[in-house]
């Protein structure tokens, strides 16, 4: 190889080494540069790891959201754990905890279960001597409902499932208990009796609250009276309410919640201003125990969210937890006459057209009253100013939805419970102040009834007398917070009946105002109510009379008395009227009617007519006491007696009687006694009857007296006095005087069991006032209604006992006497009735027939019925159709029924030849035939024609009969008519005085 081939080569190794160095190089400072870079890049991901660390602490700890980076840099940013379980919790915060949805389910579902809103079950009671009625009973000052706290025997626990209250209020279902008290019961308290010193303007509708009794009557004008009795309203409200707008929490919903824990939860009465808890503006103390809802441990709300009863539920749209709560209302009335308390009956709830009652819900301050002309009140569904429109049975708020004022979305309701008729704390006196119930004081502490003496006793003039602290030279009629008190013991009360004291609460007092929200048998509620009614045990209310006797005016006798008709007379067809002079009535059209027809026995209304010759006459009305100076008119009562103008024996015979005794030119006196009623109401009446002649009684008691004049005039002979009302007990306290007043006995004597009379013997210059308890009516004339249900039963009955009839027989034809002893059948089977899905026919020919009836005592009057189950505004009541029986014994006529005879109409006919022999019976229509022949007897006894198939005779008692024609009149209201014995007989149609259930299609 040449030498230039061998440099040749070696410039080719060298220069393939320097190339190699250079990517040598050139690698190594790549590398370095990568080096670098990934330096660079740690760096960075440290940076952003760190970043990230610190975003996920804040994600877990913070609200809000927090941004977290990826390798490449980019940001993405995340709603933190607390805004996801925020989010969750917005859905529903506890799963387990109802949602709004599902309650309006449960409400939508109940109220198909259901009738309406009311009680679901009544609770128990006490004992049967204080009980309203089931569930619901009094104690001293408080009505209360529920069990109370006596091991066993609690009255009506066999009609409730529960030991205390169940409510439906527009679908929830609602525990009610431990109001007011810790260990359940439901205490309802009451405001402070009137005293008299606060007035009410029925006109303008002003109610003045005055610094004492003297101004308060001071201020009385005609419209502007002190109040000085009333009737309280108690209802159940119901609210729905944000847990968080008070944040608190009730137990079951009851901000008047008595007990200081809730399963080991303590409890405190301070967390809300004691408004809230109160039952009306006169209550200061009540203060009900919840918890605050925010201090509660998660197991502790457990606890509460987990259980029903509580009635929390959440609203997704609100986010927030709801609670339907309540209290027990009490509502100061004005007067004795509320105008709408029956959601069913009423559009608005309300006292008078001046006053509703104002809504609290979840207000802390009460108003019980707003005025008429708001938009404010408690709007019943059947109102035209009704927004919601609730279920039957209850009272709703008209705000609506879109407001929240007294409850969630507008959801505010009332349920009535009861009305309460309350007594004052001024001294009582039959006079002036018949509802007060205190004794009069002297100074040094003696105190003395309305009819006791003592020298330093000041006369009782007026109504203000008996609330005057001043009287009696400072020992006062009425002490400072009353004198008749619970707590003071019988020492201090001054009223002669079974209501002592001001302060308390008597079952007497209440009217049960609760219904049933269950859809009830109608089959089994008619029999239930029919064996109520004849045991005597339905609520009723009445009202007592206070009689006024006046001497009306006098006249001369100046012609014998003649008899006059004329369609137009009113109430009758007929009047005895006679010729006067020297009347002190001058030209006087006026009218003193007290009756409907002359054969309605007034009702305390009378007209009494003494001549100078010592002769008397009692009358039931003056048609004019004088008709151009010189006439005057009148119409007797006489019993039995039938509208129309035929001239009858008895009304020939009391013309007669006028002329015996009233010769012409015999001076004659008038007294009008008129009966009117006092405003309160009771369903245990204290009941009054007033003996004596009405020139003494006028004389005793001239500005009038309290109780019902008994129409029999005391001569010192013995006479038999029918009392004007069944007593409970036949041991009346009567108080008798013999000098107009001036002085008084108080004695005690004994009524006849079954003929509700007594038989004595009181000298002419008496006056006796028999005060005793009575029983009011429970049943009203009124108009035939939609008819749900009727029986196949005729009930006929006239014992004297009032568990067995008597109060019933009572009720309907206002008959007090009773027979000495009981129907032992009482139930008659109908035999025909004509009716469609809604009415029984009123047609005469279609009057529904029944067996005859048989075995009732015929020393007293009877009453016979039909009882249905009958519909109006939505409610159920009780209706009772029938008439009056009288027992007449007449001349029974020997026939022969092989014979051809003429028979009359409502005579007694004894068979004593042919094949009806032995039959004795009472024919039904005018017939002259063979009887064996056109006839055959039934298996009932009676005569039936082969013709017709009508019943023409029906058999009877050999010595008289009922003149019973087996027929029960379909009427409106009440009538009259003729029975098969001549006689006039009320016949009636009545409803129950409330209502037994909420009508329904189930």
């Amino acid at each position: 190889m040449t030498i230039e081939a061998q440099l040749a080569q070696l410039q080719q190794a060298a220069t393939e080494q320097t190339e190699a160095s250079v990517q040598l190089a050139n690698n190594i400072t790549e590398g370095l540069q990568e080096i670098d870079q990934v330096k660079q890049d740690i760096a960075k991901a440290y940076d952003t790891v760190s970043q990230n660390n610190q975003a996920l602490n804040d994600w877990q700890t913070q609200s809000g959201s927090v941004n977290l980076k990826d390798l490449n840099g980019n940001s993405h940013t995340l709603p933190t754990l607390k805004s996801l379980v925020a989010d969750a919790q917005s859905v529903n915060p506890n799963p387990h905890v109802m949602t709004k949805a599902q309650l309006d389910a449960l409400r939508d579902i109940r109220k198909q279960q259901y009738a309406g809103s009311g009680f679901v079950e009544w609770g128990f009671g006490h004992a049967a001597s204080v009980a309203v009625n089931f569930g619901m009973w009094t104690y001293r000052n408080q009505l209360n409902l529920g069990r109370s706290g006596i091991q066993s025997g609690w009255f009506g626990s066999d009609k409730s499932s529960t030991p205390f209250p169940r409510v439906l209020v527009d679908g929830v279902l609602i525990d009610l208990q431990t109001v007011d008290y810790p260990d359940g019961i439901v205490i309802c308290k009451f405001p402070p009796a009137p005293d008299g010193t606060k007035t009410y303007d029925s006109a303008s509708g002003t109610v003045t609250q005055h610094s004492n009794a003297e101004a308060a009557f001071a201020a009385e004008t005609e419209t502007n009276k002190v109040i000085t009795s009333r009737k309280d309203l108690v209802f159940l409200e119901a609210w729905h309410e944000k847990v968080a707008e008070k944040d608190v929490v009730y137990p079951l919903g009851n901000v008047q919640y008595g007990a200081n824990n809730y399963k080991g939860i303590a409890l405190l009465n301070n967390l809300v201003v004691q408004g809230y808890s109160a039952f009306g503006e006169w209550d200061s103390a009540t203060k009900g125990y919840g918890i605050k809802w925010s201090s509660l441990t998660e197991a502790q709300k457990a606890t509460f969210l987990g259980e029903p009863e509580h009635n929390i539920y959440y609203d997704p749209e609100a986010k927030a937890y709801i609670q339907v709560r309540y209290r027990v209302r009490v509502v100061e009335g004005l007067g004795n006459d509320w105008r709408a308390v029956e959601a069913n009956t009423a559009g608005v709830l309300c006292y008078d057209l001046h006053y509703r009652v104002g809504k609290q819900g979840v207000k802390v301050e009460t108003s019980s009253y707003v005025p008429h002309n708001s938009s404010n009140g408690y709007f019943s569904s059947i109102s035209p100013y009704s927004l919601l429109k609730s279920d039957l049975g209850v009272f709703h708020a008209v705000e609506g939805i879109n407001s929240n004022k007294f409850g969630h979305k507008g959801l505010c309701y009332a349920l009535p419970i009861a009305l309460v008729q309350r007594l004052n704390q001024g001294a009582y006196h039959p006079t002036y102040n018949p509802m007060g119930t205190g004794r009069r004081r002297i100074s040094g502490g003696y105190y003395y009834r309305w009819y006791e003496r003592h020298v330093q006793l000041t006369p009782i003039n007026s109504i203000y007398d008996c609330f005057s602290r001043l009287a009696n030279n400072g020992g006062g009629n009425m002490g400072e917070h009353g004198l008749a008190v619970i707590s003071g013991g019988l020492e201090y009360c001054g009223r002669p009946d079974q209501y002592k004291y001001h302060d308390a609460i008597y079952a007497g007092q209440v009217e049960d105002l609760r219904l049933s929200a269950k859809k009830l048998d109608v089959n089994a509620l008619r029999e239930e109510t029919m064996r109520k009614a004849v045991a005597g045990t339905l609520r009723g209310k009445s009202k007592v009379p206070f009689t006024h006797i006046k001497k009306a005016g006098s006249f001369t006798k100046q012609s014998d008395t003649a008899y006059e008709t004329h369609s137009s007379f009113n109430p009758s067809q007929w009047r005895l009227s006679f010729e006067v002079s020297n009347s002190t009535f001058g030209n006087s059209g006026s009218s003193f009617n007290g009756y409907k027809t002359g054969a309605d026995k007034p009702s305390g209304d009378w007209v009494y007519y003494v001549g100078s010759n010592g002769q008397s006459f009692l009358s039931a009305s003056i048609v004019h006491f004088s008709y151009g100076e010189n006439q005057h008119y009148f119409l007797p009562w006489i019993e039995d007696d039938i509208n129309g103008k035929t001239l009858t024996s008895v009304r020939e015979s009391i013309r007669q009687q006028v002329d015996e005794f009233f010769p012409i030119g015999t001076d004659i006196d008038v007294y009008v006694i008129k009966a009117d009623e006092i405003d309160a109401e009771f369903d245990s009446l204290p009941w009054v009857d007033i003996i004596g002649h009405p020139e003494n009684i006028a004389a005793t008691f001239p500005d009038g007296v309290v109780g019902q004049w008994i129409p029999t005039i005391p001569d010192g002979t013995s006479k038999s006095y029918q009392l004007n009302k069944k007593a409970v007990s036949t041991s009346p306290t009567l108080y008798v005087t013999e000098d107009n007043g001036s002085t008084w006995i108080k004695t005690d004597s004994t009524i006849h069991p079954y003929a509700n009379i007594r038989n004595v013997a009181p000298s002419a210059g008496k006056v006796e006032l028999w005060c005793y308890e009575a029983k009011a009516k429970f049943t009203e004339a009124a108009s035939l209604s939609k008819l749900l249900n009727i029986s196949s039963d005729v009930w006929s009955g006239n014992y004297s006992q009032p568990s067995l009839g008597n109060r019933l027989k009572e009720s309907l034809i206002d008959k007090s006497g009773g027979a000495d002893r009981d129907n032992p059948r009482g139930y008659y089977k109908l035999e025909y009735k004509n009716m469609d899905d809604t009415h029984i026919s009123t047609r005469v020919e279609h009057q529904p027939r029944h067996t005859p009836i048989t075995d009732l005592s015929p020393n007293t009057e009877a009453v016979k019925a039909i009882y249905s189950i009958v519909e109006k505004n939505g409610l159920m009541y009780f209706q009772l159709n029938g008439t009056e029986l009288k027992y007449q014994y007449k001349e029974v006529l020997p026939v022969n029924s092989s014979i051809l005879q003429a028979y009359s109409k409502g005579k007694l006919y004894h068979f004593v030849v042919g094949a009806f022999k032995g039959l004795v019976v009472q024919l039904l229509m005018d017939v002259t035939c063979i009887m064996e022949e056109k006839c055959y007897l039934n298996s009932e006894g009676e005569i039936v024609s082969f013709t017709t198939g009508n019943v023409i005779g029906i058999a009877s008692g050999a010595k008289g009969s009922w003149g019973d024609d087996q027929t029960i009149p379909i009427i409106n209201g009440e009538n009259t008519k003729t029975d098969l014995n001549g006689n006039t007989v009320k016949v009636f149609c009545h409803h129950t005085l409330f209502p037994i259930g909420i009508a329904h299609n189930g």
